[in-house]
């Protein structure tokens, strides 16, 4: 069930039976955290609207895997939510690359937005404009999650974002967002072009205004990424993985890991070392 070209055909995916699927037993909501403004929901599940990513961002490890942007048929998609509506499912966070490319999404909100369910999802933000987040509002979009990834236009050149719109703009967007939208994230990393500074501020003004802002995170070179290709000179190979997390350790060692990372994470080599007291454990109780 291919394209010719070794891609999923997603218009051939029909909708998933969910009539033997636990969904009873999905208590996690995909990116709702305590006091975000959604603690009524109470059952999740995920769906999957498309797939694949129109945009080459230097960072992004998609390009071996899920490089082809691809929208399934809304009429699928539709029926599928509607099977989780009677199993009692009340939240739907859509794991799509990326959430609002599609020539269907208008279509799939509105039917959204007649149904009882709240949804979230990842995407970008110059994807979206007051008209189209209204339309969020009344879809019940709860989870915003947006990459920014830098405050300057160079930085975000530097990483081949490809974004239509300039900062400020950026900034009146995901503060008109938080304005419909429960939980509206913004994602950061960490870019020679951006003043710690003026980062700092910009996170503070948005944060003071209801918009959670991540502090920016050091860049992985992702094994599949064109960042990996720049910094190895090579595709990747069996030791790409630890050549690229052994590279990560070293470059951030001394400027330190997201807020959010273990600030002395270890190697792949001592993570994957056989365990010599678990073993020895295993031996006496043999």
């Amino acid at each position: 069930m291919t394209d010719g070209l070794g891609a999923t055909d997603m218009r051939a995916v029909t909708q998933l039976d969910y009539s033997d699927y636990p969904v009873e037993r999905h208590r996690h909501l995909h990116h709702i955290f305590p006091g975000n403004g959604a603690d009524h929901l109470k059952l999740g599940a995920e769906v999957e609207f498309a797939r694949g990513c129109p945009y080459s961002c230097t960072f992004c490890n998609k390009t071996l895997f899920r490089n082809k942007y691809r929208e399934r048929n809304l009429s699928e998609v539709i029926a599928e939510v509607d099977q989780l509506l009677a199993r009692g499912v009340d939240y739907i966070y859509f794991i799509d690359e990326i959430f609002g490319v599609g020539k269907q999404v208008r279509q799939l909100l509105e039917a959204l937005a007649q149904r009882p369910v709240s949804i979230g999802f990842q995407t970008r933000i110059d994807l979206w404009s007051e008209e189209s987040i209204d339309l969020l509002g009344r879809a019940h979009c709860v989870s915003f999650e947006c990459g920014i990834e830098s405050i300057t236009d160079e930085g975000r050149h530097a990483l081949n974002k490809n974004c239509k719109i300039d900062t400020d703009r950026i900034t009146e967007i995901l503060l008109y967002a938080r304005t419909k939208i429960p939980w509206v994230q913004a994602n950061l990393i960490k870019t020679a072009e951006d003043d710690p500074a003026l980062v700092a501020a910009w996170q503070a003004n948005l944060k003071a205004r209801g918009v959670w802002v991540s502090e920016p995170v050091p860049m992985f070179p992702f094994p599949g990424s064109p960042e990996y290709v720049t910094t190895f000179g090579a595709a990747p190979d069996e030791g790409a993985w630890e050549r690229a997390h052994d590279y990560y350790l070293h470059l951030f060692a001394a400027k330190g890991f997201s807020d959010v990372q273990d600030q002395r994470p270890r190697s792949l080599a001592e993570l994957e070392a056989p365990n010599e007291t678990f073993a020895e454990a295993v031996c006496v109780s043999c």
